[in-house]
């Protein structure tokens, strides 16, 4: 299947949602040629993987189990701060 997506829109609507993320304190980085979006977790050198959806309507994460709006970008970096929140209240003893 074809992406419905340019890869630079790709790239675009990643840039924004790292900058948005970044207002929240949430450290990441761009991968352009796949393109994706690496957020930095609590566990060393295990990041979060974002990318585009193939329709190019959501930001996936966790192999697509998580999802948000690309029409929402402030509302997904604030649904990832509270994913990354919450994985990091379970790993807490």
């Amino acid at each position: 299947m074809r992406h419905a997506i340019a890869h630079d829109e790709e790239v675009r609507l990643l840039e924004i949602l790292s900058a948005d993320l970044a207002l929240l304190g949430v450290d990441s980085d761009l991968r352009r040629s796949l393109p994706g979006l690496a957020v930095t977790t609590d566990v060393p050198g295990v990041p979060l993987y974002i990318f585009v959806s193939e329709s190019g309507n959501y930001f996936d994460w966790r192999n697509a189990e998580m999802r948000h709006p690309i029409g929402d970008v402030a509302g997904a970096a604030k649904k990832i701060q509270g994913f990354l929140r919450r994985a990091e209240a379970v790993e807490q003893p």
